[in-house]
C-alpha cells in the first residue's frame, strides 16, 4: 500500500484539532442555510475546463477519536424516508414512516461505474467549488448525489464540501454539481448552486457526527435537476446494519477523479469522533480523497455520505448517521 495514500488520502474529513473541543448539543442539532451569492451564469463561466482539471480534493487533517458522547435529546426518532424518483418521472417527495432496507454484494474494493450516464446511477456526480477566505483557499472537488425533494433540485453532500470548518472558516463559493461526470465529460451539464446548507454542529464546531451538506441547484435550460437525472431517496433514523453501495470520485492515487467508482460492503461498526451526537457508520471501501460527500445507498435510498477515514485503516470509510438534525436540514432545503 502506498504510504502517501495511507497517511493522507484516506483521511477525507476536515476536523482534527477541533475534535477535542467540547460541543454544545443545542448548537450541534441546528442548521445553517445561506444564498449562494453568485449568479448561475457567473458560476458556469467560472468553471472552465482548465479550472475543473486543476481543482484538488479537499485538504485533509488527521481525525482524533474521543469517548462517545450522548446523542442530544430529540435525535432519536422513528425511521422515515423519501422514495427515489426515476429521471423525468413524477414521484412523491412525501416523508414516509418506515425503514428503507436492502442487501447488496460485499467486496469493499472500489470498482469503476461502467456507465455513469445510465438512468440508475446518473443521480451521482462530481462537485466543484472554491473556498474563499480561511487559511486554505482554492478550487476543490467533492462528490454528491441528487435526492428526491419537492423542489426537484436538491443535492446531498458532506458538510465540509459546503463549509470549511477547520481552516479558519473558509466559505464555499462557485459551487456546481456535474451529474454523471466521466470520460465523456458532463453529459447532463453543470448545475450551479442557488442555496447551500449544513448543520450548526459542522459549521461551528467541525463535529464529524453532523458532517452533512445540502445544496439547491438552479435550473439548466429551464429544466429542474430531477427531471433530467432522477434522484435517490433519502432516509432518516434508519437502521445501521445494511449493505451500502458507496459512490464517489476518488482523486488521489491510484485514482484520478475523472470517473466515478463504487464500493459495496456491510456495516462494519461505528465510531465516536469528538463531540456529542449519533455515532458515525463504518463500511469497507478503499476510495481516496475526492470521494467526500459521495452517497451511501441502500435500495436506491441515501442513508449517509462519505465523511472521513483513518490512516491506520486505509480500506474503511466513515459517514454520519442521518438523524433528526439531517432531517431538519432536508426540510429547510426541500422547498
Amino acid at each position: 500500500m502506498n504510504p502517501f495514500r495511507i497517511a493522507t488520502a484516506v483521511l477525507l474529513a476536515l476536523a482534527a484539532a477541533i475534535a477535542l473541543v467540547p460541543f454544545s448539543a443545542t448548537a450541534a442539532t441546528g442548521t445553517v442555510v445561506r444564498s449562494a451569492g453568485e449568479s448561475p451564469a457567473a458560476i458556469r463561466d467560472y468553471w472552465t475546463k482548465s479550472r475543473m482539471r486543476h481543482a484538488e480534493p479537499v485538504p485533509v487533517e488527521p481525525v482524533t477519536r474521543s469517548a462517545a458522547g450522548e446523542a442530544p435529546a430529540g435525535e432519536q426518532a422513528p425511521p422515515t424516508y423519501v422514495a427515489p424518483a426515476a429521471p423525468g418521472q413524477p414521484a412523491s417527495a412525501r416523508i414516509e414512516r418506515g425503514p428503507a432496507s436492502g442487501e447488496g454484494r460485499a467486496s469493499g474494493l472500489a470498482t469503476p461505474v461502467p456507465n455513469p450516464a445510465a438512468a440508475k446511477v446518473r443521480a451521482h456526480g462530481k462537485v466543484y467549488f472554491t473556498v474563499k477566505g480561511g487559511s486554505y483557499p482554492g478550487n476543490f472537488v467533492c462528490s454528491a448525489t441528487a435526492v428526491n425533494s419537492p423542489n426537484r433540485s436538491l443535492v446531498w453532500t458532506a458538510g465540509h464540501c459546503v463549509y470549511d470548518a477547520e481552516h479558519d472558516g473558509g466559505k464555499s463559493i462557485n459551487f456546481a454539481f456535474a451529474p454523471a461526470h466521466g470520460t465523456a465529460g458532463d453529459p447532463y451539464g453543470i448545475w450551479p448552486a442557488k442555496k447551500l446548507g449544513t448543520t450548526k454542529g459542522w459549521k461551528r464546531d467541525g463535529n464529524l457526527r453532523y458532517d452533512v451538506g445540502a445544496v439547491v441547484v438552479a435550473r439548466n435550460d429551464g429544466r429542474r435537476l430531477q427531471a433530467v437525472v432522477g434522484a435517490r431517496g433519502i432516509g432518516f433514523d434508519q437502521g445501521r446494519k445494511h449493505h451500502y453501495d458507496i459512490f464517489g470520485y476518488p482523486a488521489l492515487a491510484p485514482f484520478d477523479g475523472e470517473i466515478p467508482y463504487t464500493c459495496s460492503g456491510p456495516n462494519s461498526g461505528s465510531d465516536s469522533p469528538g463531540g456529542s451526537g449519533p455515532k458515525t457508520i463504518r463500511s469497507r471501501c478503499d476510495m481516496t480523497a475526492g470521494s467526500s460527500g459521495g452517497g451511501w445507498i441502500v435500495k436506491k435510498t441515501l442513508l449517509s455520505v462519505t465523511s472521513y477515514g483513518y490512516g491506520g485503516q486505509p480500506d474503511y470509510l466513515y459517514g454520519p448517521y442521518l438523524s433528526q438534525t439531517a432531517k431538519k436540514l432536508y426540510k429547510r432545503m426541500r422547498r
